[in-house]
């Protein structure tokens, strides 16, 4: 036993030491690209912090810690939800009518630096879920114009929900097809709330969303915040019935992304993928 021991110490050494080069050189990472600027200084910002624009929403960025597939940190424990301007508006809208009825949202991941999404293919390396990052294109995720969300009741406490994060598997897709009613019924709050606010679904899971508008925008080179400030339009008006509304996934080629109602609608692409 002792000898086996012995023979695993050079292991745990490799693995601790690769732990703390990934926290510095996540530090390093976050402090190049997170650059704090006024208002004055970029009358529109690539990102902005989601919890600048509405304080109500709570974050969990699960590449931050452990619990995600990697099983490791791919994120600095500080890092901010960001993503862009418009697409924090439409997180404050779909806040703004969960909160009407008791829930709210838990951001799991947002912008993700490119960085961290190539360490993600090589833990991951199934290209229907994580976007390759040799296609040319990668994770919208880097865009700055996808979010992945939970939802939560009113303390904070995440509902039941079909599966956990990072669940590659067919339990996890958009449409739910268990037999539990109280998941069915937090899984259409919280797509619907996500459909009013102008997100696509994504085919094969549930908590991942898609801005209609993620066209017009493109790889993120550099990122910058500001200080915290509130956006225009921000509030949700006229409240819209639950049973009204159901998400659509990402159409296959979208000229001017246009809602759906009816749940009916292509299913995602590669160039879809998280």
């Amino acid at each position: 036993m002792q000898s086996f021991r012995s023979s695993l110490q050079p292991f745990v050494a490799l693995n601790h030491l690769r732990h703390l080069l990934h926290i510095r050189s996540s530090r390093a990472l976050l402090a190049t690209f997170l650059i704090a600027v006024t208002a004055s200084d970029a009358a529109e910002p690539e990102l902005v912090d989601i919890r600048s624009v509405d304080p109500t929403v709570v974050v969990e960025l699960r590449y931050a810690g452990m619990r995600n597939i990697a099983q490791f940190p791919l994120y600095p424990p500080d890092m901010p939800a960001l993503v862009r301007p418009t697409v924090a508006h439409r997180v404050a809208v779909a806040q703004g009518y969960l909160r009407q009825r008791g829930y709210g949202l838990k951001i799991w991941d947002a912008y993700r630096p490119k960085s961290a999404h190539d360490q993600l293919w090589q833990f991951s390396r199934n290209n229907d879920y994580v976007a390759n990052p040799a296609d040319g294109r990668g994770s919208l995720h880097t865009w700055g114009v996808a979010v992945d969300a939970t939802l939560v009741d009113k303390d904070g406490a995440e509902m039941e929900m079909p599966t956990d994060f990072d669940n590659f598997t067919p339990a996890a897709m958009l449409y739910y097809k268990g037999a539990n009613d109280k998941v069915r019924r937090n899984v259409h709050r919280l797509q619907s709330a996500m459909a009013i606010a102008g997100f696509y679904g994504l085919r094969t899971e549930w908590w991942h969303f898609v801005a209609k508008d993620w066209q017009t925008y493109r790889t993120i080179t550099q990122s910058i915040i500001v200080p915290p400030q509130a956006v225009a339009g921000s509030t949700l008006s006229p409240a819209v019935g639950e049973s009204t509304v159901v998400i659509s996934p990402v159409p296959k080629t979208v000229a001017t992304p246009t809602p759906s109602n009816n749940g009916s609608g292509s299913t995602a692409t590669d160039s879809m993928r998280r």
